[in-house]
């Protein structure tokens, strides 16, 4: 399907001449080549698994997960990353798009490629080689601010645009956290990094720390889409020159004084912000900048639980609460005025959660995709079932936009988004700790036959392991050999019609809190249910199958629960007359 109510030519013509009064619309990323010595073996090659800190992942298996992404990703660069303009360059077209002439390139498909390219080095072994290239073509397009111009010709990738050139915030940040991404994955991209954060901290950032839409831009607007906070904390994580903690603080605070005022049961931002450095930011008028409204969701503001969702994964719901509460809002919302069916989510809605039907614009592939992780952050199994299911289809024929959000929300969602601020420690290969999950959550065990993996609690403390053949074992619950098991021993006949019980008495905690029990057990043949009873209070978790026949294959499990200060009670029993899994150990 066209995007016709984002793909707008003639008006990005006049962003380029207005600038400076307001903000530059949906920007693409241009890559490029680079002249590079030989690739350097990946340090986190595709599949490297992560353990979200909240949240449920699809309920399909790791494998399949894994497959996915592959299977997108070869579509995706066979269609979309080009060698070109120069021998040594690369870049993402827009074609079908028209968001540059002759299926060139923007800023934000660059950022995008710049990010794919290296999460998926060890699958592509030519991974470094584009990488390389993607960069090469945004050393060679910058503006006079040192950022990339945001939008070039196909053919001559000349800036396409009139005016003065200049750069969106998007792409920037973007091909900021792609640099991180490479230095991490390869090293030797340092000093390109930290140069190219201090361009968009001068440029990019309004001076009480929230993001500006461009370079050349005013200080009193900016773009919802733009708040990628999972890449801002990786910014201040690796750029200590400058205060990034300003910015995502400024951020969330944009993000919870608007939604306050104009989306409170919702979480909802409309496409762009004004008066955004003051306490009263507030939507754009209609006809701000695009030819679609900007005082509503749109084709900009639909990538929001997308970027909120992907934060919570990797920060939690204390470090980044307001990504959370916000992707949990956008969820429910986007969830509810679809009927649970991702193909429904329109690209145009209202601030209170209604369908706008603009010019009857009302399918976009990319609207349900992107809420995505936020499902997954907000611990609903069977809305991220449904999306991560149209994930493998192109329901309205979307071209660059909608096939490459969904190649980045594919990666979330197959838990094989690594965090470059905290990449998983001691990795050379393929690592396999398991995505964590809510209460209500499914995620896919990991399987590895001698795991020694250290739980992270979401709340004050955590670390701590506890062995289930110590615990109390009633109703014929009973301890048994286990070679792969952390002590030498796993507990069977948990749940079943005799509802054997293994009951955890004193797991201790400073304060009260949330905090992340990781389960770690046997589940071979099927997924099976359990009852986890924390303090009295019961919730159902279905565990995951963790081999078709193995018992040499330990999976992992998180839900986050309430502990309280001083000592707690963790029982696992039956979910009706079903058997739970093999139980090895616990951590908090």
């Amino acid at each position: 399907m066209a995007r016709h109510t984002r793909t707008i030519p003639h008006f990005r013509k006049l962003v380029a001449a207005f600038a400076a009064v307001g903000c530059i619309g949906l920007g693409v990323t241009a890559i490029g080549g680079a002249t590079a010595s030989a690739a350097v073996t990946p340090a986190f090659p595709f599949p490297t698994h992560v353990t979200y800190k909240v949240g449920v992942m699809p309920s399909a298996p790791q494998a399949t997960r894994d497959a996915a992404v592959e299977k997108q990703y070869d579509s995706w660069k066979a269609t979309y990353l080009v060698h070109g303009c120069a021998s040594n360059e690369y870049y993402v077209s827009t074609k079908g798009d028209d968001d540059a002439t002759n299926g060139g390139t923007v800023s934000e498909a660059q950022g995008y490629g710049m990010n794919i390219v290296p999460l998926m080095a060890g699958y592509d072994p030519n991974a470094q080689t584009e990488f390389n290239g993607l960069w090469q073509l945004v050393q060679d397009h910058k503006d006079q601010w040192g950022l990339m111009q945001w939008q070039l010709d196909g053919k001559t990738c000349k800036y396409y645009s009139s005016g003065t050139p200049d750069a969106a915030t998007d792409g920037d940040l973007d091909i900021g956290y792609g640099l991180i991404l490479a230095d991490e994955q390869w090293g030797g991209y340092t000093a390109a990094a930290k140069a190219w954060l201090a361009s968009i901290y001068a440029n990019d950032v309004a001076p009480d720390g929230h993001l500006k839409c461009e370079d050349d831009g005013p200080n009193t607007d900016t773009r919802p889409s733009d708040m990628m906070l999972d890449h801002l904390r990786a910014f201040a994580a690796y750029d200590t020159a400058h205060d990034w903690s300003k910015v995502i603080t400024r951020t969330e605070a944009v993000v919870n004084e608007f939604t306050a005022k104009y989306s409170p049961s919702a979480g909802l931002l409309s496409d762009f912000v004004v008066d955004a450095n003051t306490t009263s930011p507030q939507p754009a008028p209609a006809d701000y900048q695009e030819d679609q409204p900007d005082n509503i969701v749109g084709y900009n503001s639909i990538r929001v639980p997308w970027h909120m969702g992907t934060d919570a994964l990797e920060n939690g719901a204390t470090v980044a609460a307001t990504a959370y509460n916000t992707a949990k809002l956008e969820s429910a919302c986007l969830k509810s005025l679809s009927g649970g069916k991702p193909a429904n989510v329109q690209p145009h809605i209202k601030l209170n959660c209604a369908n706008d039907n603009v010019s009857n614009d009302t399918q976009a592939e990319e609207a349900g995709d992107s809420v995505g992780p936020a499902a997954m952050a907000s611990g609903d199994q069977a809305w991220t079932d449904a999306i991560w299911a149209q994930l493998a289809t192109n329901p309205f024929g979307d071209t660059y936009y909608g096939e490459t959000i969904k190649t980045l929300v594919y990666i979330v969602m197959a838990g094989d988004y690594w965090n470059p601020a905290a990449p998983p420690s001691g990795s050379t290969g393929s690592p396999t700790p398991t995505p964590s999950a809510s209460a209500s959550a499914s995620p896919t065990p990991t399987p590895t036959p001698t795991p020694t993996p250290t739980a992270t609690a979401t709340g004050p403390a955590g670390g701590k392991s506890y062995e289930a053949e110590s615990a109390t074992l009633a109703n014929g619950a009973d301890a048994n050999s286990c070679t792969a098991c952390s002590g030498g021993q796993k507990v069977s006949a948990v749940g079943g019609s005799a509802n054997g019980t293994v009951t955890f008495t004193g797991v201790t905690e400073p304060s009260s809190g949330s905090y992340q029990l990781t389960v770690y057990y046997l589940s071979v043949g099927k997924a099976k249910p359990a009852t986890v009873t924390v303090n009295g209070t019961a919730q159902t978790v279905t565990f995951p199958e963790t081999d078709a026949s193995s018992y040499s294959v330990i999976g992992s499990y998180a839900v986050t629960v309430a502990l309280k200060a001083g000592s707690n009670t963790i029982a696992f029993s039956a979910s009706g007359t079903a058997s739970a899994p093999d139980l090895d150990r616990i951590t908090v």
